[in-house]
């Protein structure tokens, strides 16, 4: 959900009849900004910064999809306009071929947009869909033929098929939930807040798709098959892709978003203020609570943990990117990142016992109200960062991470950005070889 927590948002009813659900959106490109662009040999990197807009639920004032250079070597954040004007896009995705950023736009009639990533750094308009809900709030790009949003108002789970050229296309899946929580004002019904993928062990062309919901204390599961033939393995078994079961929370958690990790799942809880371990069983889709540990080094009664995210893990001595798909038995290294809105910090945690328990290590104080960050590479081995977009500060900073003790400082870098809410680094060089080998 958008902005500080408080009294939950009415439902939004789900289009039963599988009609469309109309959504009215604005969604402008503006021509090429006037600052020159990055070449291809420039260590600097693309990052896409959402925010909420004035037409937006919640409003701000941001204008859509904001373009930002940063460079690797010194941390430094330079503006360069904005990329798209669109509704709320609170939340972003990408989609590597062909390039294609997906963007929830948040409102009451929820929808999605996808833009083509051209290597000048810009951005065309392929087209949007209704998303089956309100308030969506996350998409995750779920392979080349489509992608899943989380729609917080009603709790809806979208599947949205996509064309070979990024575009959204039907017909749509919607996966709605039942249940309420005991915290009368966020959890009287579901809340769909964040998806996660994590490996089917039995076969590599399945997945497992978790959903959390804030307002049932849930880790809804779905199996699903990817869509293309990889690896030459033959075509994926038909399954079905309903819903396969639940993973339960304790009572209040307030489940918001995901970090996987081999046999392991992290989970921010954003109304108990704590980060929730539970052990994933890949053979039959189901996960087991083992604890959680508080999301703040000095406990606040008013802070609610937001995005959570792993990095520099290692594998038999090989270091694993964010996000890729581990083995499912592995002994691992690595720490985990946790934003806190309300402490006003990104806190530290190392990877224990592997995988089954966190230790707090360190508080980062950051901007005002930290609602998303990510990690960005070094550049030539140097170290990396995190990006932090400080919703209510509205400004993104950037802070080195220590590469030996993972701890993030701050590099006094700043930029102005009005209500930052989600960053995106984009590989735009890895775009513009694609471009100059095509030409």
């Amino acid at each position: 959900m958008g902005g500080a927590p408080g009294p939950a948002r009415a439902s939004f009813p789900t289009d039963d009849g599988g009609g469309s659900i109309p959504a009215v959106v604005w969604t402008t490109i503006l021509p090429e900004a006037t600052e020159t662009r990055h070449p291809v040999d420039t260590p600097r990197r693309l990052l896409l910064v959402g925010t909420y807009t004035p037409d937006s639920d919640p409003p701000g004032k941001g204008e859509g999809v904001h373009r930002v250079w940063f460079d690797p070597e010194t941390g430094e954040l330079t503006p360069d306009g904005v990329a798209a004007r669109t509704t709320g896009p609170s939340f972003l995705a990408f989609r590597p071929d062909p390039p294609t950023v997906y963007a929830v736009n948040e409102r009451a009639e929820g929808s999605l947009t996808a833009f083509r990533v051209h290597g000048d750094a810009t951005l065309t308009e392929l087209g949007s869909a209704p998303t089956g809900g309100g308030s969506p709030c996350h998409v995750r790009y779920l392979g080349p033929e489509r992608v899943a949003v989380a729609n917080y108002a009603n709790g809806v789970v979208t599947i949205q098929p996509t064309g070979v050229d990024g575009a959204p296309t039907e017909p749509r899946r919607e996966l709605a939930h039942r249940g309420h929580g005991p915290v009368s004002d966020r959890q009287e019904g579901p809340h769909a807040h964040s998806t996660a993928v994590v490996l089917d062990s039995h076969d590599p062309r399945l997945r497992y798709l978790l959903a959390a919901d804030l307002g049932t204390d849930e880790l809804r599961v779905y199996h699903y098959a990817t869509p293309l033939n990889e690896e030459n393995q033959g075509p994926a078994p038909a399954i079905d892709e309903g819903l396969l079961g639940t993973v339960r929370l304790p009572s209040g958690t307030g489940p918001r978003h995901m970090a996987v990790n081999g046999r392991h799942v992290y989970v921010t809880g954003e109304l108990d203020s704590r980060v929730h371990v539970v052990r994933w069983n890949p053979r039959n889709g189901t996960g087991q609570h083992l604890g959680s540990v508080p999301a703040v080094g000095d406990p606040l009664p008013d802070n609610f943990p937001a995005e959570i995210a792993l990095h520099r893990l290692k594998v038999e001595g090989r270091e694993i990117a964010d996000g890729d798909a581990l083995p499912m038995t592995t002994t691992y290294e690595g720490r985990v990142y946790v934003s806190n809105r309300g402490a006003d910090a990104v806190s530290t945690f190392a990877v224990r016992d592997e995988g089954a328990r966190l230790e707090h290590l360190a508080d980062t104080p950051v901007g005002a109200w930290p609602r998303h960050f990510t990690v960005v590479r070094g550049h030539n081995g140097q170290p990396d960062h995190l990006v932090v977009a400080a919703q209510n500060g509205d400004s993104l900073m950037s802070l080195l991470i220590d590469p030996d003790t993972g701890i993030p400082t701050d590099t006094g870098h700043r930029l102005d950005v009005p209500v930052p809410v989600c960053v995106l680094p984009v590989p735009i060089k890895r775009i513009q070889r694609a471009e100059a080998a095509q030409a």
